[in-house]
């Protein structure tokens, strides 16, 4: 697993997931991103940087930042 800062997201309408490692983010992005945000650029952007990392297993420490900025404009940000 490649790990990242932690970031909590809200999962569904009361659910609350704090992602560790930049699998469980590209899970979060492939399966339980809300639909209406489903052709978001950042979330385009985020998904391939998350499939890159696992590709290559090289950390990339700006995909934090990526991430959380994708879930914000989603909505789904809780905290860093």
């Amino acid at each position: 697993m490649i790990p990242m800062r932690p970031i909590t997201v809200w999962e569904s309408g009361s659910t609350k997931r704090c992602i560790t490692n930049v699998e469980g983010a590209a899970r979060f992005l492939l399966d339980h991103w809300p639909e209406r945000y489903a052709d978001h650029p950042l979330r385009h952007i985020a998904q391939e940087a998350a499939l890159d990392q696992l590709e290559t297993g090289k950390r990339d420490i700006a995909f934090d930042n990526l991430f959380a900025s994708a879930c914000a404009a989603a909505g789904v940000l809780v905290g860093r």
